[in-house]
């Protein structure tokens, strides 16, 4: 069934090659301003210089400067920073790479960002990319990389006892704690909506198990559609009702009208890119899983994901600058956000 309403975000430059306060803050108020639903960060904590030129999650590839230090801003504090600019849009975090986290220490920290913003808190839930190893995230901090999902799996499960109960205990294999007392709760009940992030099979049944929604990447609609289904199948037999599992994607944006400029503008950063996540793609391939053309290209596409279930769009333009950026933020509120 097709949702009767669908959402967008926008992710501010917390990373990248024209990641700064002044960015961030620029970029979140326009956000709101211009009538996008949410605004987003993402989260790793180690960043290399090779993985800021190749994995660009903000900016695009002919905004890389060769001896720029690989700035990457923490993502719940800058969540906590946004907090104090934006009064309406909702804020978002995609994804918080769980295992690299004490899920005692997180659990405080996402409650009080939901009490803090008003009940506008949206948390995404992986592991991070294997595209992003180089870094040695979990190795720098101790955690065995092997382990990575059940660990997800135990520290979401401790988190949620946190959230809901007091006081709260748990019992797992990687954590366990006896009636702590620990405030405030979320204001959302009973917690945050959690967007598992990923597009594996194992993201898949973590999101039948414990989402509120499935968050991927680089899906056709076509295979988007098939994959939801498959989901919603996995959260029935673990007593869920799939109904409520809510189906986003983060897609990439160059928005022009002209066609041609708006492929143009997004090649150099899909060059630099193209091979840093689990399997290699094609400029063609990463197209289909984008909002790249004109308005009403877009808009095609975003009818395709609507039809195969999406309803929440995280959206990771591609600009040289932050003006750029602006030009094509107003473009797309004015042609795609009031139309479709």
């Amino acid at each position: 069934m097709t949702s009767s309403k669908i959402t967008f975000g926008n992710r501010v430059p917390n990373s990248g090659p024209l990641a700064s306060p002044e960015s961030i803050i620029r970029v979140a108020k326009e956000t709101e301003a211009l009538g996008f639903d949410s605004i987003w960060v993402h989260d790793h904590l180690t960043w290399t210089a090779e993985i800021h030129r190749t994995h660009i999650s903000s900016g695009s590839d002919e905004a890389l400067q060769n001896h720029a230090d690989p700035d990457f801003f923490e993502a719940m504090t800058t969540m906590a920073f946004l907090a104090g600019i934006v009064t309406k849009a909702r804020i978002g975090m995609a994804c918080l790479v769980v295992p690299c986290r004490n899920p005692i220490y997180a659990a405080k920290q996402v409650a009080s960002l939901d009490v803090l913003t008003g009940g506008r808190l949206d948390l995404g839930v992986g592991i991070g990319s294997p595209a992003t190893i180089h870094s040695r995230e979990y190795e720098i901090l101790g955690v065995d990389r092997r382990l990575r999902g059940k660990m997800c799996d135990d520290y979401i499960g401790a988190m949620k006892a946190i959230w809901q109960t007091n006081p709260s205990s748990y019992e797992g294999p990687f954590v366990s704690f006896k009636d702590a007392e620990i405030f405030p709760k979320p204001l959302q009940k009973p917690h945050p909506p959690l967007w598992v992030g990923g597009w594996t099979e194992a993201a898949m049944a973590r999101t039948a198990r414990l989402g509120d929604g499935w968050l991927p990447a680089w899906l056709k609609p076509k295979d988007i559609a098939a994959c939801f289904r498959k989901v919603k199948e996995m959260a029935l037999q673990n007593g869920r009702d799939p109904e409520k599992i809510e189906l986003g994607i983060e897609v990439y944006v160059s928005i022009d009208d002209d066609s041609r400029r708006a492929k143009e503008n997004a090649l150099g950063t899909f060059q630099a890119s193209r091979g840093t996540y689990e399997r290699e793609m094609s400029l063609e391939f990463l197209q289909q899983v984008s909002l790249i053309g004109s308005p009403q290209e877009i808009r095609d596409q975003i009818a395709a994901y609507r039809e195969a279930g999406v309803s929440h769009f995280e959206l990771k333009f591609i600009y040289p600058t932050i003006d750029r950026l602006s030009e094509m933020m107003r473009f797309f509120s004015a042609e795609i956000l009031r139309k479709v």
